[in-house]
């Protein structure tokens, strides 16, 4: 998604549509219209970022574990994490969990033996591991960050709230202004049917587009991250003596 707006682009071409005056400025006016929208705007992007997994979004992160310590700090940016990609790349396994709280004070005060597998839990803002390690292994798993918003000097999105007309917002900039003037409308007492359906139309194009399509299967198979036959390149092969 190579195409991104400033936020005054963006309520710009709000206001124009909703036959409002344009604005030459927004963060810098304490008028109503322009608080609302630069309000509507922060609200849109970060519900947007929660809806569904934007690819410009996904982030990795790493870590190498300390002998016997437990709890690891998460990165500043974490919106959530992406399900089964914790992996142990020392040791290539797979991490067992997220375990729920009950499987955790079971793990962690039933007699239970210290496996090398490792278990992890989120958990007071820390990812915890069980056992607590016994040598350094690279951890990596992958997440949705939250950030949206890039400083005009900048060029990753570093905050999640706008504060200058200049920064740059790493979303559609037609899905932001359909869900913003739906916002808008709603907000007003205004009919919305005809701003939902604009703002789904753009949505649902977008999130079928984003990262492409795999191909589907009726019968689908977990392949084990083992070695076995599935190991095997494809191909024709001698066995015989």
């Amino acid at each position: 998604m190579a195409q991104h707006w400033t936020a005054l682009q963006v309520l710009t071409q709000v206001a124009g549509e909703l036959g409002l005056p344009r604005p030459v400025t927004v963060t810098g006016l304490s008028d109503v219209q322009s608080v609302q929208l630069l309000s509507l705007l922060n609200s849109a992007g970060n519900e947007l970022q929660l809806y569904y997994p934007w690819e410009q979004f996904n982030k990795e992160f790493t870590f190498t574990t300390v002998v016997s310590q437990e709890a690891y700090a998460l990165p500043a940016d974490l919106s959530y994490f992406k399900d089964q990609t914790q992996w142990d790349r020392t040791n290539h396994w797979p991490l067992l969990g997220p375990k729920s709280p009950q499987e955790w004070a079971w793990l962690k005060g039933a007699l239970v033996a210290a496996l090398p597998r490792q278990r992890y839990r989120i958990s007071g803002d820390q990812l915890l591991l069980w056992p607590a390690p016994g040598a350094t292994s690279n951890m990596a798993m992958e997440y949705v960050s939250k950030y949206w918003v890039q400083l005009a000097a900048g060029t990753v999105p570093t905050t999640d709230l706008i504060t200058l007309d200049s920064d740059i917002l790493w979303y559609s900039p037609w899905m932001l202004v359909k869900f913003v003037k739906f916002k808008f409308c709603e907000l007003k007492g205004l009919p919305v049917k005809g701003p939902t359906a604009d703002f789904l139309r753009v949505f649902n194009s977008l999130t079928g587009k984003d990262t492409g399509g795999k191909i589907l299967s009726l019968s689908p198979t977990v392949t084990s991250p083992y070695l076995g036959p599935w190991s095997v390149q494809d191909g024709s092969w001698n066995v015989g003596p």
